[in-house]
């Protein structure tokens, strides 16, 4: 009969021994923890000194202000209260409620999948199936992503992981965990012999003898080098089922006989019971029914009254019964045929309490795989939608830049356009401020040319004044001189038009202005104006003007009589 090692949560505490100052030395993190987790806290009842034990645990996590020491005190205090109270309880809850909550505040996904891990093997180890399923789930689920090198006590922890798997049946998954802890396992050492021994009877559990074969055998190979006979006797027993598959009867009694040897010797009941059972069975075979007898009956003797054991007196009982029918003792058949039916009937309603456990496994795994799908669809949903509103910030954006910079282009071909213009305005302002000084000057030279013309024409007259009777000749070619001069001084229309265009540009408006405000003065008016504006006296007038100066004083009376009028 196939037989794998079950750890559980109580024996937790081995290689016990490190003082909190050796832990508060150790600079690897992960095995600073690993010293933590294998910290004494198997009191008993007396959970005084569990807290007493652990204290100084605490007390170095909090001075250094170390999550990870505190992840580590909460654990073993889960598994003192475990152990003190034989059963899950209210206070371990609490602390594996507190190690959560820290890692909350200081994420760990190596001991988040670990935290699960204990948390279910806790309740597992007591029974609590239904309550243990999903811790290991969640576990599972972050397998893929931790760093298995920073797991502590990956070896204990992968075992917890495993043995779960493998008594709902999952075998293959108990033989992953296993594989990958392999490598992180002592060489000869129990460990390692427990390890791989476990994963040849999850490969025979689904029937893969070969493959299982060849773990036996290295299992017996690590077992041998251990020097460790309680192993070599276990897996003799798991080797002997194997040979008597293959039909090598002779060897697969040679190897029981062993197991049963070894087991009796080093007091390992279990495994000799479930040995001699077995060989029982294989003496039926071979129709050796004293000695059938003689190992069934030593097979009961070494079963307790637990539920365990039930499974194994209904095989005891139904080897008897044909045991009796080979010696030909039909009451001792009927006998123990009886107590086989009454066993059977315990046992099958057991096996149906499992099936339909196992059914809500599977379940509650279909119902937990359906929360995560639909946790990641609505995270992919959610990140659909975020990418969506991200993609629309990055249009707009792009949209509103080159609004942005098509309008800064704008703004740069109108400021170019105004500075342009600008310029075109200075330069037509220059060329018309240079205009306006000519016109100036000229009109300052007319101004200039009329006084000196005027002085001139007076000149003349006073010399003809002179000369008229003494020199004839001389007054004529004077005469001339002086109408000449005349008629290029007096101002006729068209002179008239043309000093008033190179007035108005040297005072624009003024002509204009004063005809808006006195509309009773006429063109001629406008002359006098514009001719007292150049500071003319009258006598220049007269003479620009063709006139005499009685009229030229006249007129300006009769313009200041228009302009007081309009006042």
């Amino acid at each position: 009969m196939l037989f794998l090692a079950i750890l559980t949560i109580k024996s937790t505490n081995i290689a016990v021994g490190q003082s909190i100052e050796k832990i508060a030395h150790i600079e690897d993190p992960v095995l600073q923890l690993e010293a933590v987790l294998q910290f004494p806290a198997n009191f008993g009842k007396d959970t005084i000194a569990l807290k007493n034990a652990l204290d100084p645990v605490l007390k170095l996590a909090n001075k250094k202000n170390n999550s990870i020491l505190k992840w580590g005190y909460y654990m073993r205090m889960a598994d003192g209260y475990s152990i003190a109270f034989d059963r899950t309880n209210a206070v371990s809850d609490q602390y594996y409620r507190l190690a959560e909550q820290l890692l909350q505040k200081h994420p760990n996904i190596e001991l988040e999948m670990i935290g699960y891990a204990r948390q279910g093997y806790y309740n597992y180890v007591y029974r609590k199936v239904k309550e243990a399923f999903p811790f290991f789930l969640r576990a599972n689920d972050l397998k893929s992503k931790i760093d298995i090198k920073k797991i502590p006590l990956v070896v204990k922890h992968y075992q917890f992981i495993a043995n779960f798997y493998s008594y709902i049946g999952d075998h293959s998954i108990a033989v992953d965990y296993l594989q990958e802890a392999l490598p992180f396992s002592k060489a000869a050492s129990r460990e390692r012999v427990d390890l791989i021994n476990a994963i040849a009877v999850y490969l025979a559990n689904d029937s893969l003898n070969h493959q299982a074969a060849t773990y036996f055998n290295r299992a017996m190979t690590e077992a041998k080098l251990a020097k460790d006979s309680v192993w070599i006797g276990i897996i003799s027993g798991n080797l002997a089922d194997q040979a008597w598959k293959t039909g090598d009867r002779q060897k697969a009694i040679a190897l029981v006989q062993k197991n049963i040897d070894l087991s009796m010797r080093f007091n390992e009941r279990k495994d000799a019971m479930r040995a001699n059972l077995n060989l029982a069975r294989w003496y039926i075979v071979l129709q050796e029914w004293k000695l059938a007898k003689q190992y069934a009956v030593t097979s009961i003797s070494l079963m307790e009254e637990k539920p365990y054991f039930l499974k194994y007196k209904m095989e005891a009982s139904k080897l008897l019964s044909d045991i009796a029918r080979g010696l030909n003792q039909k009451e001792e058949e009927l006998k123990q045929l009886h107590v086989y039916l009454i066993l059977k009937d315990s046992l099958e309603k057991r096996i149906n309490d499992k099936e339909i456990q196992r059914f809500l496994w599977q379940r509650e795994t279909e119902r937990y795989n359906r929360t995560i799908q639909s946790a990641e669809e609505k995270r992919l949903h959610t990140k659909r939608i975020y990418q969506f509103v991200g993609l629309c910030l990055i249009l707009v954006f792009a949209i509103v830049l080159l609004l942005i910079n098509r309008s800064k282009a704008k703004i740069k071909m109108r400021n170019a356009l105004l500075e342009k213009d600008r310029l075109k305005l200075g330069y037509e302002k220059q060329l018309l401020d240079q205009e306006l000084l000519i016109l100036k000057d000229s009109l300052g030279e007319f101004t200039n040319t009329i006084k000196q013309n005027d002085t001139t024409i007076q000149q003349l007259r006073q010399e003809i004044v002179k000369v008229s009777v003494q020199n004839p000749a001389y007054m004529a070619q004077v005469s001339d001189s002086l109408n000449a001069m005349l008629q290029t001084h007096i101002m006729t229309d068209e002179r008239w038009l043309k000093f008033k265009h190179v007035f108005d540009k040297v005072h624009p408006g003024y002509l204009a202005q004063m005809k808006q405000n006195y509309s009773k003065i006429t063109d001629n008016d406008l002359r006098i104006l514009a001719l007292q504006k150049l500071d003319l006296n009258n006598s220049s007038m007269s003479e620009l003007l063709c006139v005499s100066t009685e009229a030229i004083k006249k007129a300006k009376q009769r313009l200041k009589k228009k302009m007081e009028l309009r006042d």
